[in-house]
């Protein structure tokens, strides 16, 4: 072969080279290009998704801020009936109050001890294990896996949650100084926090809603409204049992607890009770600290909507009336959403 072919064999194979090489390149490019418009179009179409339940999630809590009696939440409320409405888009949505049950983080112990609620803990724990549990290892969110140890199988998902405010006059005294010392980092404030609690315990003194300011003080700001003196289990959502067992607490002295419980039960499935009716139907009991524990207004709502596997859901919080507001205002304070 002639020195110029050999030449020009080698510059046309190389060429043939680079041709395959850029036309792999080509197709790779492609491959790549179609994969980042499929993940850019799955994107938008996840945040469409995404979007649609947001959307019908928050219809439902403008629904509840609607709400033509906002002193009292039940199952009549007009927040319902959207709830159940059959929706064109496909979506399911649940609406569910969260706090009208015992909050594990709070709970005084003598509520339980002094109960059948007794008979809900594991066999060698009880009231006093879970008032420990709580001084050694501070609060837990989880409560199943706080103190789900203590309590037997199912127990706490059934008759205790996580969500709701701490009543001054119904918090355990130790939670109390523990939410003071966490909320204000002041450790010797909290200690004479909770010498004030005992005081207005020993005095068995209730804590009205206007006085809580004063009580607290320069730690107002930094505990409300965690920690107010509003009533924290809507009577028209709270468990039979744990109702029941609460209107039977010995120091409050109902009287005929069995014939209330079941008057509330009753009544709550076709009418919406009134504050004033709540204590009507209670009538004289002891010194009214259970009117501390049984209201009629909802405080943590969960809102959620899914469609298949995909779901969205809203923690609401109703925050306590200020002194010169109308109503009390609603805000979403957790998000959770899964595909």
């Amino acid at each position: 072969m002639k020195p110029g072919n050999a030449e020009r064999g080698t510059i046309s194979i190389s060429a043939l080279v680079a041709l395959l090489l850029l036309a792999a390149l080509g197709a790779g490019a492609a491959a790549l290009l179609r994969s980042l418009q499929s993940y850019e179009r799955r994107s938008v179409e996840r945040a469409a998704s995404r979007a649609g339940l947001e959307r019908a999630a928050r219809e439902i809590v403008a629904e509840l801020e609607r709400d033509p009696t906002p002193e009292a939440d039940s199952p009549v409320d007009p927040v319902w009936a959207a709830v159940r409405l059959p929706r064109e888009d496909g979506l399911m949505v649940e609406l569910a109050d969260v706090s009208s049950a015992l909050h594990a983080n709070w709970v005084q112990k003598n509520i339980l001890a002094k109960t059948r609620l007794a008979e809900l803990f594991r066999s060698g724990s009880g009231p006093d294990q879970l008032q420990q549990r709580r001084e050694d290892r501070g609060f837990s969110t989880d409560i199943v896996a706080g103190y789900g140890d203590l309590f037997q199988e199912g127990i706490l998902e059934k008759y205790f949650s996580g969500y709701g405010y701490a009543n001054v006059n119904t918090t355990d005294e130790f939670a109390l100084r523990k939410l003071y010392l966490l909320r204000t980092g002041d450790a010797e404030g909290a200690e004479e926090f909770h010498s004030r609690i005992q005081g207005i315990l020993t005095a068995r003194r209730i804590l009205k809603p206007e006085e809580l300011a004063g009580f607290l003080g320069a730690a107002y700001p930094a505990l409300a409204p965690m920690v107010n003196a509003e009533a924290g289990l809507n009577v028209h959502y709270l468990d039979p049992y744990v109702l029941g067992e609460l209107l039977a607490y010995p120091d409050w002295h109902v009287e005929h607890p069995d014939a209330v419980s079941r008057s509330f039960l009753e009544r709550r499935q076709s009418s919406e009770l009134t504050a004033q009716e709540l204590k009507r139907i209670i009538g004289p009991a002891g010194d009214g600290r259970i009117y501390q524990y049984l209201g009629v207004t909802t405080w943590f709502w969960r809102v959620s909507v899914s469609r298949g596997t995909e779901r969205l859901d809203f923690v609401v919080a109703r925050l306590p009336r200020a002194e010169k507001e109308e109503a009390s205002r609603l805000l979403v304070v957790e998000e959770r959403y899964v595909r």
